[in-house]
């Protein structure tokens, strides 16, 4: 299958105080082809989180460069760059951030109606999506309303709205107890099999881990194929 995600000498680091400053990431190169699952690995404090921000255009590189579909991400302007955040890559953090005043179906439809898509279409695919993740007969309550478990499938469906290339999911069952990680583990992979959804996943679950495709272990700034 072809690449789906290029990187290439990828590089960060981060200033402490004036004169100090500590590599994160030295020379990234990775390859995810379309339809894998790659879990990122590796100690508290190496990067993983960094890696998964540099790849979704939520931070930018020292140096190095980063290919989503053919596509050389940081050679955008900033506008340019966030329509492809939004309409390109889906994100699952640890802390599902839903917007608490909106119900479980708005929250889902809020990737596409920033988009610019009519509320109608929207509505009808967040339904669908909800549908899929176990949670239609609780789109129309708000997030205070559900558990744990049930809002991290809303932060799925929401990844999902836009049809994205990308699902990056950072530590995306780490606030969750056994049995909704599980099912939540369960979820994600199925979507990545029956649909050929390519999944990133940052997580220090080694079960979780042991799940997907191939697993990248982050150590001393570099990556290794674990």
């Amino acid at each position: 299958m072809q690449p789906i995600l290029l990187t290439s000498n990828l590089k960060k680091s981060y200033t402490l105080g004036s004169e100090h400053s500590i590599n994160v990431l030295e020379d990234i190169d990775l390859v995810v082809r379309r339809g894998e699952v790659v879990a990122i690995i590796g100690h508290s404090g190496v990067g993983k989180s960094t890696l998964l921000h540099l790849i979704g255009a939520l931070d930018r590189p020292d140096s190095g460069n980063v290919e989503i579909d053919g596509h050389s991400i940081f050679s955008y302007d900033d506008q340019t760059l966030a329509r492809f955040r939004n309409l390109e890559v889906g994100f699952i953090f640890q802390f599902h951030h839903l917007l608490q005043e909106f119900t479980a179906l708005e929250n889902v439809m809020m990737p596409a109606l920033i988009s610019g898509k009519s509320p109608r279409e929207c509505e009808a695919r967040a339904i669908r999506l909800l549908e899929k993740v176990g949670l239609r007969d609780r789109s129309l309550h708000k997030p205070g309303e559900l558990s744990g478990g049930e809002q991290q499938r809303v932060a799925v469906a929401r990844a999902l709205m836009n049809s994205p290339k990308l699902i990056l999911a950072d530590e995306p069952s780490g606030n969750l107890d056994r049995a909704s990680a599980d099912e939540l583990h369960k979820l994600l992979w199925g979507l990545s099999r029956k649909e050929a959804q390519t999944i990133i996943v940052v997580t220090h679950n080694m079960e979780l881990a042991k799940m997907a495709d191939r697993r990248i272990r982050l150590q001393d700034g570099r990556a290794f194929e674990d």
